[in-house]
């Protein structure tokens, strides 16, 4: 073979070689770019989603909203994907959702996909599971966990309940995980995600029958999840999102996975208690030396400035 030829074989292969690498680099710059734009549309639906977790009811007590959480949770990621306003597009997104996860005081909900008949058609429509109890069995006693101190005991042999702070129930069970507050705590932790481990893996495993009814070839799994992550679940009412396989192209080789979560972070220590003094209202701190009486409890200062009272000057809240 002449030189010029393999010159011309040598130039050839080459330039395959680099328009082989350069689209490569190409649609990895591309999937780069959409990693961040997904990451960003789902960190912003799940902070949209559970500002509305949490709310005052008529009594000014916490109460949580799964459902206006997880609508919110939604229109916002319709919208930070662009397919607001179209039903097809919007049921396509939330199918590669297998489950929500909102943690409460006392247990925890799943939601989920469940299917129905009209006409002969088959439907997909969100559903809530019952309140699942942070539960722990050993020997004769059923523990039900909270996300606090407070629990409850039930004797399977006397068939008594036993509920209250942990620390005031270690004398009547002796020898129990009550008894040393690092068992207690590794205990709890530990049973709270092993439960909810188990009913997570329970309906994504349903929802890969559901999506694959759907067009969806995609097998959805529970990822490991970070132990920092847990904690945080599991340390106040969250809400934890698991979002897979999302295709990047048409092609559908390549697909988004990602879990994503939310805190409500309302604790007790930031209510505010309104009181009337020479016919003028101001607002303490839980812990104030001045505050006499209960009454209803506020939970931002604004609150407490709508309602027409000052800082005390005491506690300086």
């Amino acid at each position: 073979m002449k030189f010029t030829n393999l010159a011309i074989l040598f130039f050839i292969l080459e330039l395959s070689l680099f328009t082989i690498l350069d689209i490569r680099i190409n649609n990895l710059t591309a999937v780069a770019n959409k990693i961040t734009k997904y990451n960003k549309a789902l960190d912003s639906a799940i902070d949209d989603g559970v500002v509305g977790l949490v709310e005052l009811d008529s009594k000014r007590s916490l109460v949580l909203n799964k459902e206006a959480a997880v609508n919110q949770f939604y229109e916002s990621l319709y919208a930070n994907f662009g397919v607001i306003g179209s039903s097809i597009s919007e049921n396509r997104l939330e199918a590669y959702i297998p489950v929500i996860l909102v943690t409460d005081t006392k247990g925890f909900y799943i939601c989920y996909s469940d299917t129905y008949e009209v006409n002969r058609e088959i439907l997909t429509s969100r559903k809530w599971s019952e309140r699942i109890p942070y539960s722990y069995e050993e020997n004769n006693l059923i523990y039900n966990f909270t996300l606090g101190n407070y629990i409850t005991i039930f004797d399977k042999t006397t068939a008594a309940i036993y509920e209250g702070d942990y620390r005031d129930l270690r004398t009547r069970f002796p020898g129990s995980v009550l008894a040393d507050d690092e068992i207690y705590d590794t205990v709890r932790r530990n049973a709270i995600i092993g439960k909810i481990e188990e009913k997570m893996n329970y309906y994504i495993n349903r929802h890969n029958r559901i999506a694959y009814h759907s067009g969806i070839t995609y097998q959805f799994w529970l990822p490991r999840i970070d132990k920092t992550d847990w904690y945080r679940t599991i340390d106040d009412i969250s809400m934890l999102v698991v979002f897979q396989g999302y295709p990047y192209n048409a092609a559908g080789l390549d697909t988004y996975n990602r879990y994503a979560l939310g805190g409500a972070r309302i604790k007790k220590s930031k209510a505010y208690f309104i009181t009337v003094e020479n016919r003028f209202k101001y607002y303490h701190k839980e812990s104030c030396d001045y505050l006499n009486g209960g009454g209803p409890a506020y939970y931002t200062k604004e609150e407490c400035a709508l309602e027409g009272a000052f800082p005390c000057l005491y506690c300086n809240p």
